[in-house]
């Protein structure tokens, strides 16, 4: 049982875990399969974006723009599509388009050395003008029926977005564990300066990250749009950037860089989800969601800092 509470991903899976239990108790429909799916999917999203949120955190990044990004992309998917553009070919263009946004923010965080909070602050404005300039300012509606595959259509009973997430989880789960670019980010997150001294390509690898950042964040706009039918590019994914720092953070991730898992990640996101599910169900006012979420925040910041100075107290002792 010690063993098992030395992983850091121990502490959100026994609260998601409790967390369950308390709504089950308190309303007999939210462990219903019915239920549970519909969690499932609506976190689908929030997952795709937070894969790539962990990668940024983890190089004690931030990364501000994600929901002007969904935006972007779930716009021009929409103008696509009513321009008669195919479903598929809509949704591959959208991902280039997040390649590119990506490659913005990269460049001016790796290359120019640009703040990431400013950089991407800037490029959250940016890439949202340009979605609502595009746009006109009106909602993009009447997608094809083929279109809500992406985010309504389900292979052998599973929610195929769901399998999107849980395929990317799993991908960048390796990659991050097992593919020397993963060393890389944990190391450049842990320790800057050594990772600099090593002959490490430190610019090269945050460009990569943020690429990858939007890649995701355009393949949950694709779903994103698909699940709504509609999108509206002032306000689509306007909360999304702070809800995905959120879950890395809860999910044991550290605002210090070097720190986080997909896994812990995952349980973040899937946590939120049961909150805000189960908050619905007893009938709470949705205002306490977000008052739930900041509570979360600050719990996690002080789990961090603790496991932190535990470390830091380990290492001294270790040398002495």
């Amino acid at each position: 049982m010690k063993k098992l509470l030395d992983y850091r991903e121990a502490p959100i899976i026994f609260f998601t875990l409790a967390v369950g239990l308390v709504f089950s108790l308190l309303t007999v429909s939210f462990l219903q399969p019915d239920n549970i799916e519909l969690i499932l999917s609506q976190i689908a999203t929030n997952a795709i974006v937070a894969i790539g949120m962990t990668m940024v955190i983890l190089l004690g990044g931030i990364d501000l723009s994600v929901g002007s990004v969904l935006a972007l992309v779930a716009t021009s998917v929409g103008l696509f599509l009513n321009h008669g553009v195919s479903p598929w070919l809509a949704a591959l263009l959208g991902v280039g388009i997040g390649i590119v946004c990506g490659a913005v923010n990269g460049f001016f965080v790796a290359y120019m050395h640009i703040p990431d909070i400013i950089a991407t602050l800037a490029t959250m404005y940016i890439f949202r003008g340009v979605a609502v300039g595009i746009s006109g300012g009106t909602w993009m509606t009447n997608f094809p029926a083929s279109f809500k595959f992406f985010g309504q259509g389900s292979i052998l009973g599973i929610p195929f977005a769901l399998i999107v997430a849980l395929a990317l989880a799993v991908l960048f789960a390796l990659i991050l564990h097992h593919r020397r670019f993963g060393r890389r980010v944990y190391a450049l997150g842990g320790n800057r300066s050594a990772a600099r001294l090593s002959g490490m390509n430190t610019r090269r690898t945050k460009f990569t990250v943020y690429i990858y950042s939007g890649i995701l964040a355009a393949v949950a706009a694709v779903i994103f749009a698909s699940q709504v039918g509609s999108v509206q590019a002032s306000t689509a994914g306007s909360n999304l950037s702070f809800e995905v720092m959120a879950a890395v953070l809860i999910g044991g991730g550290s605002i210090f860089g070097g720190v986080g898992t997909v896994l812990g990640t995952m349980f973040g996101v899937l946590l939120m989800g049961m909150i805000k599910n189960g908050l619905v169900l007893t009938q709470v006012s949705p205002f306490w969601i977000n008052a739930t979420t900041g509570f979360l925040i600050l719990v996690a910041v002080i789990i961090n800092t603790i496991q932190r100075v535990k470390e830091s107290k380990k290492k001294e002792g270790d040398l002495v």
